[in-house]
C-alpha cells in the first residue's frame, strides 16, 4: 500500500462518498475483519456507517470459524508437542501429557465470545450502526436486510462495500456433498462441531488448513491421511520451503500426491475414503470423518449485486487495488475479491477502501502482504520469492541461512528450517523473505516492516539485533548477501 501522507505518488483517489440524503453515508456489507476496519477508519472519520453482519457479533469466519479457533487448538497440540521432548533438555516427569477434550473446548469458545463481544462494543463505541441481519442489493443505493426474525427493511446508502467472505469449496467427488449433510464430512467451518476428539482422520487437499489441521490431530494423538490432487503439498508456498516443511511432515503423516479421490461414504464417526495413488493403485482409508481441506469460493449469489450494475470475474467480485468495483460507488475487499484469502489482507483492503471513500489515495500492494501457516516449524513469507521476483522482472538475488546454526535454536532443540531473504540486485532494496521457523509468527513481523518499508541491505546489515536471539540472522542474511553481491561485482 502506498502511504497518502508520504512515500511514491499514486493516482488520485477512487470514488468518494456521493453526496445525497441518505439513510446513511456508507453501508457495510460484511462484519469480518475487512469489514470492520473499513468501518471503524471511517467512523473515526465522522463518517456514518452501517455495519450489516450475518452473525449476532462480528469477526466472521476469522474469529469463528478459522483463524482464532484453529490457533487456539494449535496452542494445545504445541504444548503436548514440546512436552514430548522436554526430557532431551534434562526436564522429566512431563513427557506423557493427555488432552482434557472438555477444557479446551471450553477455552476455546470462550476466547471466542470474549472477542466477538469486544469487538462490538468497540463497533458501537466509535458509533458504528451495527445491524444483524443478510443484506442484498434492491437497487445501486439500496439494501434489503432480512434479520433473522424474519422482518425486512430498508436502508438507502451513499457508497457500500462487500466484504462477505468466501465459503468453503467442496468439489464434485462421489458422496462428498451428501456426507457433508450429514455430518460424516468437516469444512473448515464445520469441523468446530465435534462431540469428541477423532483418532483418525481423512483430509482431503494439502493446503494451508490441510496442513495445519493434519498435525494439529496428528499432536492431539490422531492418526491422519493426506491426500492432494497436485504432486506436492502446499502449492501456495515457496518451493524450498514447501519441500523442507513436506519432509518434516511425511515422517508423522502419511501424504498421498497426485491422488485421485473415487468416492467417500459412510456415517460421522465411520466414514471411508476411496482413493487412488499417482500409479494408479486403489485404496481405502476408514476413519472418523473426512476433513474437506480443498480451498475457499466466494458465494455472492444472494446478494443481488446485478441489481447494483456490481460485476464478477468468475466466482469472485471484480475490483481494482482500491478495492472499487465496476460500480464506482461500492467497493469490494477480502475473500469476496479472491487473491490472498486471509484474514490481515481484508483488514489492509478494508482499509484501503475506506481510505479512497474519504477522498485519500490508497492501494492494496500484493508484492508486500505475507502470510503464516501455523505448523511446526511455522512456514511463512512476506513479500516475493525469487522467482516471483524474476518474473516481474527484477534482477534479484537470494541468501539463506538454516535454523540449525542458530544458538536460540539449539538450545530449544528448534533447529529444522531455514530463512531466505531475496533483495534486487540493483537497489539492493528488500524485495522478500521466506521462513520455516519454530517462530516464524513472531519473527515475521520484523521482515514485514523491511519490506514493507523498502529497507535495504545495508540498512538491515547495520541494524543492531539483540543477542541471542533469531532476529540477529535478518542482520547476518543481509551482510552475506551483500558480501556475495559485491565479490559477484568484482569480477
Amino acid at each position: 500500500m502506498a502511504n497518502p501522507d508520504g512515500g511514491a505518488a499514486i493516482s488520485p483517489a477512487a470514488a468518494t462518498i456521493p453526496a445525497g440524503d441518505w439513510d446513511v453515508q456508507v453501508a457495510i456489507i460484511g462484519g469480518g475483519p475487512g469489514g470492520e476496519d473499513c468501518a471503524r477508519d471511517l467512523a473515526d472519520h465522522g463518517i456514518r456507517v452501517a455495519l450489516i453482519n450475518n452473525a449476532p457479533l462480528p469477526g466472521g469466519e476469522c474469529l469463528w470459524r478459522g483463524c482464532i479457533p484453529s490457533k487456539a487448538w494449535r496452542h494445545a497440540a504445541d504444548l503436548i508437542r514440546d512436552r514430548k521432548h522436554d526430557a532431551d533438555k534434562g526436564v522429566v516427569g512431563t513427557g506423557f501429557p493427555a488432552m482434557d477434550w472438555m477444557t479446551l473446548e471450553a477455552h476455546r469458545k470462550g476466547v471466542l465470545q470474549t472477542r466477538g463481544e469486544l469487538a462490538l462494543r468497540a463497533d458501537k463505541g466509535v458509533k458504528i450502526d451495527v445491524r444483524h441481519g443478510f443484506a442484498s442489493f434492491i437497487d445501486p443505493h439500496t439494501l434489503k436486510i432480512a434479520a433473522p426474525d424474519g422482518s425486512e427493511t430498508r436502508l438507502t446508502f451513499g457508497a457500500a462495500v462487500i466484504s462477505t467472505g468466501a465459503p468453503p469449496f467442496v468439489p464434485p467427488i462421489p458422496g462428498a456433498r451428501e456426507c457433508l449433510a450429514t455430518g460424516g464430512v468437516l469444512t473448515s467451518d464445520t469441523i468446530w462441531n465435534l462431540p469428541a476428539p477423532m483418532k483418525r482422520l481423512g483430509i482431503v487437499g494439502g493446503g494451508v488448513i490441510g496442513v495445519e489441521m493434519a498435525q494439529i490431530w496428528r499432536d492431539f494423538g490422531a492418526e491422519v491421511l493426506m491426500l492432494e490432487a497436485k504432486d506436492r503439498i502446499l502449492g501456495e508456498i515457496e518451493e524450498e520451503i514447501a519441500r523442507n516443511l513436506s519432509e518434516i511432515l511425511t515422517q508423522e503423516i502419511k501424504v498421498v500426491a497426485s491422488a485421485r479421490i473415487l468416492s467417500i461414504s459412510g456415517q460421522p464417526g465411520s466414514m471411508r475414503i476411496q482413493y487412488q495413488d499417482a500409479q494408479g493403485a486403489q485404496d481405502d482409508y476408514l476413519c472418523d470423518y473426512v476433513l474437506m481441506a480443498t480451498g475457499k469460493r466466494p458465494s455472492t449469489d444472494k446478494l443481488n449485486l446485478a441489481a447494483a450494475g456490481v460485476e464478477l470475474e468468475g466466482a469472485a467480485i471484480r475490483a481494482n487495488v482500491r478495492g472499487q468495483t465496476s460500480a464506482p460507488h461500492i467497493y469490494a475487499v477480502g475473500d469476496v475479491i479472491g487473491g490472498y484469502m486471509l484474514a490481515h489482507t481484508a483488514a489492509a483492503q478494508g482499509r484501503v477502501a475506506a481510505h479512497n471513500l474519504l477522498g485519500h489515495a490508497l492501494e492494496y500492494d500484493q508484492d508486500k502482504d505475507c502470510g503464516v501457516t501455523f505448523s511446526r516449524p511455522q512456514a511463512g513469507f512476506v513479500g516475493l520469492s525469487l522467482a516471483q521476483a524474476k518474473a516481474r522482472g527484477i534482477d534479484a538475488a537470494e541468501v539463506k541461512m538454516p535454523m540449525s546454526i542458530d544458538a536460540k535454536a539449539m538450545i530449544a532443540l528448534e533447529n529444522h528450517g531455514l530463512i531466505k531473504l531475496v533483495a534486487d540486485k540493483e537497489s539492493q532494496r528488500i524485495v522478500g523473505v521466506h521462513f520455516l521457523a519454530d517462530h516464524t509468527d513472531t519473527l515475521i513481523g520484523a521482515a514485514v516492516m523491511m519490506v514493507s518499508c523498502g529497507l535495504t541491505l545495508a540498512q538491515a546489515a547495520q541494524a543492531i539485533f539483540p543477542h541471542p536471539t533469531q532476529t540477529e540472522l535478518f542482520g547476518e542474511l543481509a551482510r552475506r548477501l551483500l558480501a556475495r553481491l559485491r565479490r559477484t561485482a568484482r569480477k
